[in-house]
């Protein structure tokens, strides 16, 4: 493709540095095999400045860290922001853009995107997570500060030319509180990359007297409820004499040490593996060594409502998996997962030990969620969606769309 022909998209992240980002990462190379130029402005993951990662040219910013209260956050976004501006108008000027695509959280960074709209760019917002409903569950937040949130989130909506979003419950929240016409929004469901990330693996099979492994992966802030995995852990350990299981904890957040604190008072140092953040080769590796997998996110305002990738990941490697019940994860876990009405640790506890003595329902379900995900949810049957929009709103600059191998 000539490369004045091709479209040029510009990818603004602020919470996760672009390694870390799975969604951004699949729709990028999406984007990239259909011929459009990707550059992406994120926080530093301690790497280069500046680097290509895949043919994808990422601008890393220093991301400042203010702690995890709500004034902390306000600090990091005013800041993260000043970076978005200064690094958006160089993109533009260097390499060109035709398309600025913001995901969330948070919901400020139609700030930096909409004014390009004057100059005939396209503004696409990617609707990841529900930030007033996290703010109200996470901060208790005041009339006030929820009145503004949601104004924010109102103004990421109206303002961009085209609404994606992960499910379609979240399609219902752009054309109600949104105000967007349902021809605006686009479905595109979070799902794993199959053909890059999670080939098919043979089960695990463990030797005697050698412990099981309890996995759980993805990000460890207050609202994901670690901790509840941790109490179970010591149910588990210290109340019902399971010291065959043992557990692997991957990820970090601002609730990690407090997590790691948790694991240490409750005597679980040997038993609860915490890495802390790992890039998704480190983190697969890791997971692959499980036994079971666990989501442990009790339901809330904010997540019950949410697609999880944590748990599609575990489906895709053909674990076992335990989950509180809720809507989006019943609609992705199908009959492939436990599903706890009980939001106890106790029940969590509980559930596992069973799980743990049952190696044929454990085959069952890691067979069940592989299939799944290879014949519904993967992010090969998932990425026409997303192409579609750019084609819609680029119909003379089409991609060359293909199908991805699964």
């Amino acid at each position: 493709m000539d490369d004045s022909t091709r479209i040029r998209v510009l990818f603004l992240i602020e919470n996760v540095p672009y390694s870390l980002d799975t969604r951004v990462r699949r729709e990028a190379h999406a984007l990239i095999a259909a011929g459009a130029q990707i550059t992406v402005v994120c926080p530093n993951d301690g790497g280069k400045f500046v680097r290509d990662v895949d043919g994808v040219r990422v601008y890393h910013y220093p991301k400042p860290s203010f702690g995890a209260s709500l004034f902390g956050h306000l600090g990091e976004y005013v800041t993260s922001l000043l970076f978005h501006f200064l690094f958006t108008a160089w993109v533009a000027l260097r390499r060109g853009i035709d398309v600025i695509h913001v995901a969330n959280p948070p919901d400020l960074l139609w700030l930096v995107a909409a004014p390009y709209r004057l100059f005939g760019k396209y503004f696409v917002f990617d609707h990841h997570d529900l930030v007033p409903e996290l703010f109200e569950v996470r901060y208790k937040s005041s009339s006030l500060v929820l009145s503004v949130v949601k104004w924010l989130e109102r103004m990421s909506m109206r303002l961009a030319d085209h609404v994606v979003c992960t499910n379609e419950t979240f399609r219902q929240f752009a054309t109600t509180r949104g105000g967007r016409d349902a021809r605006d929004v686009t479905v595109v469901r979070n799902g794993p990359w199959l053909s890059r990330d999670f080939p098919p693996m043979a089960p695990v099979v463990r030797r005697p007297r050698q412990p099981f492994v309890v996995g759980y992966v993805g990000l460890i802030n207050p609202q994901d409820n670690v901790d509840h995995l941790i109490r179970a852990a010591h149910i588990l350990r210290h109340t019902m004499g399971r010291t065959d299981i043992e557990f692997e904890i991957v990820g970090g957040g601002d609730a990690f040490n407090s997590s790691v604190a948790l694991r240490d008072e409750l005597g679980l140092t040997e038993s609860v593996r915490m890495p802390g953040m790992q890039l998704w080769p480190q983190a697969a590796a890791r997971l692959a060594r499980t036994d079971i997998c666990v989501q442990p996110d009790v339901p809330t305002l904010f997540n019950q409502h949410l697609t999880m990738n944590k748990l599609m990941e575990y489906m895709a490697l053909g674990k076992p998996s335990i989950a509180y019940d809720m809507p989006e994860s019943r609609y992705s876990g199908g009959d492939a997962v436990v599903y706890l009405q009980d939001r106890t640790p106790e029940a969590l506890a509980a559930a596992i030990a069973k799980l743990a003595d049952d190696p044929e329902l454990r085959a069952d379900l890691g067979r069940r969620g592989r299939e799944r995900i290879e014949n519904v949810l993967c992010w090969e049957r998932q990425q026409a969606a997303l192409l579609g929009v750019y084609q819609k709103l680029l119909p003379a600059r089409a991609l060359k769309i293909h199908s991805s191998p699964l």
